[in-house]
């Protein structure tokens, strides 16, 4: 599903918008994606969609500077995960409201590890929209950039 965002990135990331996702599903059908990552690619924007920063803004406010991530939080993220999300925090790449919204749709995945790849899915999903210098760089690098790089 990655291959279909960094497609979706390149292709309407400047434009106002997206077209409809009927248009959505036929063009990434005709540029050759398969309808399993087409359907998964549609259902992250739809959700993208349905994602309420503003409870999280009030948390910028006050911004906190580094946190821990509690034990039962760590638990639940593969090892790799875990240092992105460090890393992300470090470099305050993502804000407190940000950080605790990616935290947040974390504890929504199924149970179980959750993996690298799907942190990368939720930091996208909360970055998406905020079309700034350095947030374009990090979504670039999560969608294109190479596996374990390092945030600095």
């Amino acid at each position: 599903m990655l291959e279909v965002l960094a497609y979706l990135f390149e292709q309407f990331y400047n434009a106002d918008g997206l077209p409809d996702m009927s248009q959505l599903a036929k063009k990434l059908s005709l540029a050759g994606f398969e309808g399993e990552d087409i359907h998964d690619a549609l259902t992250w924007l739809s959700e993208l969609k349905q994602i309420d920063v503003a409870p999280y803004k009030l948390l910028d406010a006050n911004e906190f500077g580094f946190r821990s991530l509690h034990p039962m939080e760590l638990e639940r993220l593969s090892e790799d995960a875990a240092i992105f999300m460090h890393s992300l925090d470090a470099t305050r790449i993502l804000s407190a409201g940000e950080r605790e919204l990616v935290l947040d749709r974390l504890w929504r995945e199924p149970d179980g590890e959750v993996a690298l790849e799907r942190i990368k899915l939720i930091v996208l999903m909360v970055i998406w929209q905020k079309r700034d210098a350095l947030t374009n760089l990090l979504i670039e690098e999560l969608l294109f950039g190479r596996e374990g790089f390092a945030l600095h």
